[in-house]
């Protein structure tokens, strides 16, 4: 979820149940392929700053590799453990793609129709954008956080307040007439916002849409702990603080405003463009059961959404429909990053080996997860070559 950043929840290490330590690496087991990630992740975390950071590593399905590190709150001090939530801010795009491409397969939604099929004539554009031009970022729709009714109820906006639920109709303010639909990629987080909102009018209502979520992402095998849409008292009592990197230091998006509870914008609907939050584990179920195991997705499917678009191609991008490239030491990956509220997340598998690697961090600015997430496929492929 790329937007203006924005603060969460003020918690306290009490609240999460666990003391003031630092947590050391969780071995899944020994081996040559286990201690080349550990020393990975270890040289890794100190390098970016110690932030907090979870990381997994999945092959068909089983747990090979685990690690936390560092901080899930940094005053009062509260360690990163398994079960510590991160926002997955960008990587959610991944997650709500493959949702909606479960309903083309359906029959519920079609590629290539005007979403005014679905919602009619309330958002400009709707009779020409498709599902397709949503998913791919070729809808054409400005990035809506800049528009001056929508920026104020963002972090640093004189409306800013993360104690009352956003809805629709608010960030709608701000969605204006698509440029050139269908013509070029531009990462774009509108359209997904606008996915959300044709996928809840598709499934009844928000808590139609929560049900749905839920009830699709238990193919994965993750818990609602280990991934969820929905903000929660357990989601509370579990959740990391996002920290941005400045020059004066780490600054607290979870305390900065008077948070009360987990803020609205962080993660949940309407945020379509940053929906879920979870656990390292939770997002590397996901990515295993879909492009893995195929839990998720026909293989036809699959095969046609991480296809790289012919708009993005032409930008030399990977991107397909809610998914992209990542190449690591002549491997390649499939899956997608993300960044927001100070949080980042990378998650990808090597779909020719079956394996998932997903690394969740609390520091923004940096590109933590991202440059763990590297370091660490390296690691892996070092030592299974």
């Amino acid at each position: 979820m790329i937007k203006a950043l924005v603060v969460a929840c003020s918690l306290l290490a009490g609240g999460l149940g666990i003391p003031p330590a630092s947590a050391a690496a969780v071995r899944v087991s020994e081996g040559p392929v286990q201690s080349a990630l550990d020393k990975a992740f270890t040289k890794a975390a100190a390098k970016y700053g110690d932030p907090g950071v979870q990381a997994v590593v999945l092959r068909n399905g089983k747990l090979i590799w685990s690690a936390n590190s560092g901080k899930a709150i940094n005053d009062p001090p509260a360690p990163v453990i398994d079960s510590t939530m991160f926002s997955y801010a960008s990587f959610s795009k991944l997650v709500l793609g493959a949702y909606a491409l479960r309903q083309v397969e359906s029959g519920v939604l079609a590629m290539d129709k005007p979403i005014s099929t679905y919602i009619g004539k309330d958002v400009p554009g709707s009779d020409v954008v498709t599902l397709r031009m949503l998913l791919t970022h070729t809808a054409g729709y400005p990035d809506l956080y800049e528009h001056p009714e929508v920026a104020p109820l963002f972090e640093g906006g004189d409306r800013y307040d993360p104690n009352t639920p956003y809805t629709f109709a608010m960030l709608a303010k701000g969605i204006t007439k698509p440029v050139n639909p269908g013509k070029q990629y531009e990462y774009s987080n509108t359209g997904f916002l606008i996915l959300t909102h044709v996928l809840t009018k598709m499934s009844g209502g928000d808590k139609a849409l929560e049900r749905d979520l839920r009830l699709f992402l238990r193919r994965t095998g993750a818990t609602n702990v280990e991934l969820t849409a929905e903000r929660s008292e357990e989601a509370f009592r579990r959740m990391a603080h996002g920290y941005s990197v400045e020059k004066q230091g780490l600054v607290d998006y979870f305390t900065t405003f008077g948070a009360t509870g987990i803020p609205t914008d962080v993660y949940g609907l309407p945020f379509g463009d940053g929906l879920f939050a979870g656990t390292a584990l939770g997002g590397a179920k996901f990515l295993d059961a879909l492009y893995a195991r195929d839990r998720l997705l026909r293989p036809d499917t699959i095969k046609e959404m991480i296809k790289t678009s012919p708009q993005a191609a032409a930008q030399n991008d990977s991107y397909g429909m809610a998914t992209e490239r990542a190449e690591v030491s002549g491997r390649v990956w499939q899956g997608h990053p993300g960044a927001y509220a100070g949080f980042t997340s990378m998650g990808a598998t090597d779909m020719t080996r079956g394996v998932t690697l997903m690394v969740v961090a609390n520091h923004m600015n940096t590109g933590t997860a991202d440059k763990v997430w590297k370091d660490l496929a390296k690691a892996y492929t070092s030592a299974t070559s």
